[in-house]
């Protein structure tokens, strides 16, 4: 069985053609979502873990970017 990618990024575009994609870091999805202009993060199973341009919350810590 493969391993699934853990994180999930959607962009805030409102299109009805809004693009979203699997990652499998954070680091690869910020990097995309800041070429998409902003959007979401989440990690798979769980709560929205990163907003663009704000602070990313994971497992309680929060970290600025």
């Amino acid at each position: 069985m493969s391993k699934k990618k853990p994180f999930f990024a959607q962009d805030s575009n409102q299109h009805p053609n809004h693009k979203a994609a699997y990652f499998w870091t954070l680091e690869e999805a910020k990097e995309w979502l800041a070429s998409r202009g902003g959007g979401s993060i989440k990690k798979r199973n769980s709560a929205v873990v990163y907003v663009f341009d704000e602070p990313i919350r994971i497992w309680g810590e929060i970290a600025h970017v």
